[in-house]
């Protein structure tokens, strides 16, 4: 595979800011990082929870920005129902509406409705299917597709993987929540979306869009939902390479969570500054520790 195609995003004039203009914008050096933005983007698993319990602060620190007035996100590339992702989140006290969840399957079928496509071909699991047709498009197999849209699915035979890339070798878009080679299991890492994915692309010979991070579609969606400029949102995470390098490329300010190794400053990757837990955002003077010239 030569890679995913990477769709364009819309630039926006006001991403180049520096922090120390934008401080003085707001209050000189007492200024919280939650001064410096009007949305906030936050990964799950690792930055909202771990296991079952939240991580210090976060349900507080997310019910204070709420009533601040700032729009919150939760992005995840989780193929579970963002109902249920919210019950769960609602669950952990963290107040949470589903359309305040952003998954790839929803991003999939934002992607489609964006781009007027009436019938898919969907191969995953129920969640997948369900955004898909809620979005209004219809499912149907075989050449009627406009699309061929790429989740989990472990019950794909060689048979349908064979029909979709003639399908798409004939025109149809081609979309994939995530394009992940393996995943972890307790009997080890077992293959993932990014198998079938790749067996795709080869019987294609075409590069699917892949809308979970770190691509731009999910990033998008989230963006198009609150409705604030994207030098007014930041991307909270706790992986360089899918959160980080997710929220640069989408033209959006980040964080990154915790004592995970950044890369290098010159790196896409490389965040436009550090917390130690959700509770920092609100820390006096914590702005002062965010460099928000552009990455990407």
């Amino acid at each position: 595979m030569r890679g995913p195609v990477v769709p364009e995003t819309r630039p926006d004039p006001g991403h180049d800011i520096c922090v120390e203009h934008r401080i003085s914008q707001v209050t000189e050096c007492a200024a919280m990082i939650a001064d410096l933005f009007d949305a906030f983007f936050f990964d799950l698993d690792g930055v909202v929870y771990v296991g079952k319990r939240t991580t210090p602060g976060a349900a507080e620190t997310i019910t204070a920005l709420r009533e601040r007035g700032k729009a919150v996100r939760f992005l995840t590339n989780n193929p579970m129902d963002r109902a249920r992702i919210a019950r769960r989140l609602s669950s952990y006290g963290v107040d949470a509406d589903v359309g305040e969840v952003i998954t790839a399957g929803w991003a999939a079928a934002h992607y489609l409705r964006e781009r007027g496509t009436k019938r898919a071909w969907v191969l995953g699991e129920i969640g997948l299917h369900d955004e898909i047709t809620q979005a209004g498009i219809l499912e149907v197999e075989g050449e009627g597709c406009e699309a061929v849209v790429v989740g989990w699915d472990d019950a794909v035979t060689l048979g349908v993987v064979r029909y979709a890339a003639l399908a798409i070798k004939k025109g149809a878009d081609f979309v994939a929540t995530n394009v992940d080679s393996t995943y972890p299991t307790l009997e080890g890492d077992m293959a993932g979306v990014g198998a079938v994915v790749a067996a795709l692309a080869t019987g294609s010979g075409r590069e699917p869009v892949v809308v979970g991070k770190p691509f731009p579609p999910m990033f998008q969606a989230a963006i198009d939902s609150v409705g604030v400029p994207r030098s007014r949102i930041v991307m909270i995470g706790d992986t360089p390479e899918s959160d980080i390098l997710g929220a640069h490329r989408a033209g959006i300010a980040s964080l990154l969570m915790g004592d995970v190794a950044a890369p290098p400053e010159a790196d896409p990757g490389h965040p436009n500054g550090r917390v130690q837990t959700l509770r920092d955002l609100l820390t006096p003077g914590g702005a002062a520790r965010v460099f928000l010239h552009p990455k990407g």
